[in-house]
């Protein structure tokens, strides 16, 4: 406990440029919210956490603070196809909500983009759509879907989440179809928010994430990870998964099969082969 709180207070002090430590001490001091792509190639990450973005590079388990901020990073999304460009939400370090901010520069710096409906809104689910970078979806607690079709710049309301939220991806290829993991299931609205229909019911699915290669995988805590087919059809891709099951969901590179994910119990854990075998990012093969 002493070296965690002591680990924090390191967090909290002013940032410096490229200010590194172990990727072992960074988990251990704080939350992450969110896993992107890293500039670094195939073998980089970035993480969205309760202190600011850090680059990940896993062959040397180091992690970097990306820019200055600290700020808490609750929703987190990477524009698909535009590396370095990122839009969030979440809570400045000085407290309040951020509303939605964009970075162009890999999180070397951040812009403010608006405040979101009634804002400055915290949005915890945040995704830039696959079909369409200019489609943002995000939801706070309130459960409002808000979409925003020109880059976060204006945002309108569209309809509900459905209940006890975990996760949501957008689907390739249409702008307008999202999903949402939830404690009851996977639900799929094709109208952006206004309605939903359920995919997988019954049991809690902890994540979902639309790869590079436009798959829709997700995690139901009775099959484990699943790809989702067009038809609606689910293929089993592994049942035992870290601890059970997974978080924050994400493809981190170009190629569609390296994914990385926190376990249950908050390991970072990395795939080479679309889910199928995992790695503890921190112990390696």
């Amino acid at each position: 406990m002493m070296l965690r709180m002591a680990l924090i207070a390191v967090l909290a002090t002013p940032a410096v440029a490229q200010e590194t430590m172990p990727l072992p001490d960074l988990m251990a001091a704080t939350h992450v919210h969110g896993i992107g792509p890293g500039a670094g190639g195939a073998d980089s990450l970035t993480l969205a956490t309760h202190n600011g973005l850090w680059a990940v590079d896993l062959a040397s388990r180091t992690a970097t603070r990306l820019g200055h901020s600290q700020d808490d990073f609750m929703g987190y999304s990477a524009v698909p196809g535009s590396l370095g460009v990122a839009y969030a939400s979440g809570h400045p370090v000085t407290g309040g909500n951020l509303g939605i901010i964009r970075t162009d520069d890999a999180g070397q710096s951040w812009t403010h983009v608006s405040d979101g409906l009634d804002g400055p809104v915290d949005f915890h689910n945040m995704e830039v759509s696959r079909a369409d970078p200019a489609v943002i979806y995000g939801i706070g607690h309130d459960r409002r879907v808000q979409r925003s079709a020109d880059g976060g710049v204006t945002w309108k309301a569209t309809g509900e989440a459905p209940e006890k939220l975990i996760d949501i991806a957008t689907a390739p290829g249409d702008a307008a179809r999202v999903y949402a993991a939830t404690e009851g299931g996977l639900f799929l609205s094709p109208d952006g928010g206004g309605t939903w229909r359920p995919v997988i019911e019954g049991v809690p699915v902890s994540t979902v994430d639309t790869g590079a290669d436009g798959v829709v995988r997700a995690v139901d805590l009775a099959q484990g990870l699943v790809t989702l087919g067009e038809g609606g059809n689910i293929t089993p891709v592994a049942k035992d998964l870290p601890d059970g099951y997974l978080l924050f969901l994400a493809t981190t590179s170009v190629d569609p099969l390296r994914l990385a994910a926190l376990s249950a119990k908050g390991r970072l854990v990395t795939s080479q082969d679309g889910g199928v075998s995992w790695t503890d990012a921190l112990i390696g093969d």
